[in-house]
């Protein structure tokens, strides 16, 4: 199978939709799909393989990877039409048996490509721009179309809602990588320099006003003896210097794929920020794919109790939820889990658990296996 992957970004960065698209494309690969991933290129962009891209973001898999000269690129929408138009009208495509992309614009420029095609998705279009499901609609029925691939069963109910019929609809959830060989959490500590017989929390990923940080930075005043990591800053923004108030707080930079789960291993709970408004008010954080290394890290977990988590995460089975907002129920799951050693154990080995099953592999093979069902179907696929 010949699997054509475009793509808005012409740099590497540090943004969590360019590694979940790696990540996709190289776990593909190691299924024994062909993927070329296509990189826009602006005249001031850098030259960029595939070794950079599988260095950059610590990935194995023999994917490919081509730049196409262009104006267009980037997140906006009038751009990124225009670019999937201009591969649309190009040659690019013509050794491909199938394009597939997770640009939101493919929802209605899917219509003249020219191969099957497929789009993932991870936002609620349809309920986000109620004037979306007609494009979402006359999509998944285009004679081409191949499916909508959701990364929640929360976002696949909005599509289905929308008349995506259920045949064309696939939930893959992001994966994890396995890290057998990681440091044990003494290790991990002594190497990061942090204290041996602290109480440890941690939060990794990005910092800014939209990932509900000000839950974690409340929780933080409720309990001062612990000690509160929080990994991924690029900048100092409202979020670090509040933190830098707080003498329990400790900010880290962003680390690249390889590092982070060294600063996973030295926690004894980690948080995803226990409140409502990443998801509710700014939509732009459904089911975060952190979700997905927490569980790989085996540590007992910390978050809301949310319709989005509530695909992966089981209360009591691999993570404590706390209803959103109130940062004395999360400080009262942080006692318990420090409190409680079997209950600390019984959480982590469910986590353990639950990332056997949320492997990048397990996703990629999910993936693949789909896109080749729906080829196989006549018609529908038909050029």
């Amino acid at each position: 199978m010949r699997l054509a992957y475009p793509v808005l970004w012409p740099r590497l960065g540090r943004d969590a939709s360019q590694e979940q698209s790696v990540k996709t494309a190289a776990s593909l690969a190691r299924q024994g799909v062909e993927v070329t991933l296509i990189l826009p290129r602006g005249r001031r962009d850098p030259a960029l393989g595939a070794q950079d891209l599988r260095s950059w973001f610590a990935v194995e898999g023999d994917f490919q990877v081509i730049q196409v000269p262009t104006r267009w690129g980037g997140p906006h929408l009038a751009s990124s039409c225009l670019w999937l138009l201009q591969l649309f009208r190009s040659s690019r495509l013509r050794s491909a048996e199938l394009l597939y992309s997770r640009v939101p614009a493919m929802i209605g420029a899917g219509q003249v490509s020219p191969i099957p095609f497929a789009t993932e998705q991870y936002r609620l279009w349809p309920d986000e721009w109620p004037f979306l499901r007609r494009h979402v609609r006359r999509t998944a029925r285009h004679r081409r179309c191949l499916g909508y691939i959701l990364h929640s069963g929360f976002a696949a109910d909005s599509y289905r809602k929308a008349g995506v019929p259920e045949g064309k609809l696939l939930v893959a959830h992001n994966g994890a990588d396995l890290a057998p060989d990681a440091p044990g959490r003494s290790a991990a500590r002594n190497r990061l320099g942090l204290p041996a017989g602290a109480a440890i929390a941690v939060y990794a990923g990005r910092m800014n006003e939209r990932k509900g940080l000000d839950q974690i930075l409340a929780l933080a005043d409720l309990r001062p003896g612990t000690l509160f990591l929080l990994v991924g800053s690029e900048r100092e923004g409202a979020i670090e210097a509040e933190a830098r108030r707080r003498p329990n707080v400790r900010i880290f930079g962003w680390q690249p794929p390889q590092r982070l789960p060294l600063y996973l291993a030295a926690a004894d709970i980690l948080l995803i920020p226990p409140s409502s408004e990443p998801l509710e008010r700014f939509g732009s954080s459904v089911l975060p794919m952190k979700t997905f290394s927490y569980l790989a890290a085996a540590r007992p977990i910390i978050a809301p109790r949310t319709p989005d988590l509530a695909d992966v995460l089981a209360d009591g089975g691999n993570a404590l939820l706390v209803d959103p907002g109130d940062p004395e129920l999360a400080a009262a799951a942080l006692d318990r889990i420090l409190g409680d050693r079997s209950l600390a154990r019984r959480l982590s080995d469910g986590a353990a658990r639950s990332a056997l099953d949320f492997s990048w592999d397990a996703r990629a093979e999910r993936i693949a296996g789909f896109l080749r069902r729906r080829l196989a179907e006549p018609g529908p696929a038909c050029r």
